[in-house]
């Protein structure tokens, strides 16, 4: 034996081949409780290797059915209801942007206005999904500001382009959009048709047939959808009205946009988001019959907010449709009303007429009389002149030129003809205390010859009585 083989025989001697080497070798001594290298015995391994091969097993069995119901619940559940009229939802926008775009800031509140208040105005232009104020966590009191979130963005846009620098509570609106809706516009959605107008602040009476017949002399109607409401199996007062051509949506969102009908002034504009308008009320006729309670239907004192002016007439055709509708509206409520006075309905005329002048402040509306003589003295400037002068007691929300009879206005006096229609015009103030400012200002005046008489009005008389007028002044 050489030095070297001497000098490595010690080393060989004094290292055992590990278990490992022996079982590659076929080297007998190996045993199953034998450690490898990841610390587990082969018996354990074997165990964990059909643990893996069992879920593996599961995974393309029950935890696929499972994981495939959960999927398609999840679907189930981001499927707007039945009956939604929502284009961006529709159209597969995310929920999260159509929420943005939905959204208001609302800024430079009256502090004594509640979450409520603000509701019941801005409802005037969509459905408003919620209302949230920003409140002083020592005083619980709101600060001045807060959000409004409506269902569709059309709403949004229209509260935003009316409402902006309005008085409310004797403080001046400011409206704008929050600070992550540029964020969600430049998400990218589908654009709307140009044929597409929406509307809101619908009277609940006014079926979907009905408002297509009305919109029909601006054009050919393709589409007349309102959202329904499943509770109550009505429609929620705001829908979209689509034409053939782009011509007849644009005169009409213009024409009828302020547009008094069933005693609320309809709201109107072009679409936003494009995208499809669902099934409307139809939608209804595939849900099964239930009795559902009528909720009361509460009425936004319609102009409170103001109104945009006209800048072309309704075609005579909308304004004949509109004053029945209107009649026949007023007619079933005086006819509900009547039932319920009992042995006091022979007598509801005369308290009427009574009662339909309001010589307190109730009201902060003004009527004017024998300011002219004849509807032909009536001329486009009456109703802004009139605004001019009552600029000096106070905000005005609008001027309107009624002609109708004084038996409708609760009886004449003060010198004024009795024989045919009377020219009345009406001013709205948005402060109730404006009214008596006026009425010293203008009763007993005279104004081209003639002596002007003016009292105070019931406002929901007057909301009745020109509900269907077209001949006003916004300032």
């Amino acid at each position: 034996m050489s030095e070297q083989d001497q000098n490595n025989a010690p080393a060989a001697a004094s290292s055992p081949t590990s278990p490992e080497t022996q079982t590659e070798n076929g080297t007998a001594g190996v045993t199953e409780s034998a450690t490898l290298a990841n610390g587990l015995t082969r018996e354990q391994q074997d165990r964990v290797d059909l643990a893996r091969a069992y879920a593996q097993e599961l995974q393309q069995t029950v935890f696929k059915d499972l994981l495939e119901a959960e999927r398609k619940k999840k679907e189930e559940q981001s499927k707007p209801p039945p009956g939604t009229v929502n284009p961006g939802l529709l159209s597969g926008l995310d929920p999260r942007n159509v929420s943005v775009m939905s959204r208001l800031y609302v800024g430079s509140i009256n502090f004594e206005l509640t979450d409520e208040h603000i509701h019941r105005v801005f409802s005037e232009f969509g459905p408003v999904r919620s209302v949230s104020m920003s409140k002083d966590p020592v005083s619980g009191r709101h600060k001045g500001f807060g959000f409004v979130e409506y269902d569709v963005p059309e709403a949004a846009t229209l509260a935003m382009e009316v409402m902006n620098g309005t008085i409310l509570g004797g403080r001046q609106l400011k409206i704008g959009r929050p600070n992550n809706y540029a964020v969600a516009v430049a998400q990218g959605f589908e654009q709307p048709p140009s044929e597409r107008i929406y509307v809101a602040n619908i009277n609940e009476a006014i079926a979907e047939d009905v408002l297509k017949e009305i919109f029909a002399p601006f054009g050919e109607v393709r589409e007349c959808v309102l959202a329904p409401d499943i509770a109550t199996r009505k429609h929620k007062g705001w829908g979209f009205i689509e034409f053939a051509d782009t011509d007849a949506a644009e005169q009409a969102a213009v024409a009828m946009n302020g547009f008094s009908l069933g005693n609320l002034v309809l709201r109107v504009r072009k679409c936003v988001v494009g995208g499809p308008i669902g099934d409307g009320m139809a939608a209804l006729d595939a849900l099964p019959q239930e009795d559902a309670a009528n909720p009361a239907v509460s009425s936004l004192q319609a102009g409170a907010a103001g109104l945009p002016q006209p800048a072309v007439r309704p075609p005579q055709q909308v304004m004949e449709v509109a004053a029945s509708i209107n009649k026949s509206i007023i007619g079933a409520a005086d006819s509900a009303t009547a039932s319920t006075t009992g042995a006091q309905a022979t007598n509801g005329l005369r308290d009427a007429q009574q009662n339909a002048i309001n010589i307190g402040s109730e009201s902060p509306v003004v009527l004017l009389q024998n300011v002219v003589g004849n509807r032909e003295e009536v001329d486009d400037d009456l109703a802004a002149d009139m605004a001019g002068e009552g600029l000096k007691c106070g905000q005005i929300v609008k001027v309107v030129v009624h002609i109708g009879s004084l038996q409708e206005l609760g009886g004449g006096g003060n010198g004024i003809t009795q024989n045919g229609d009377e020219v009345s015009i009406f001013i709205h103030f948005a402060d109730v205390s404006s009214t008596t400012k006026a009425v010293e200002l203008f009763d007993g005046r005279w104004f081209g010859g003639r002596r002007v008489s003016a009292k105070s009005f019931d406002f929901e008389k007057y909301r009745v009585l020109t509900c269907a007028d077209t001949m006003m002044y916004i300032p």
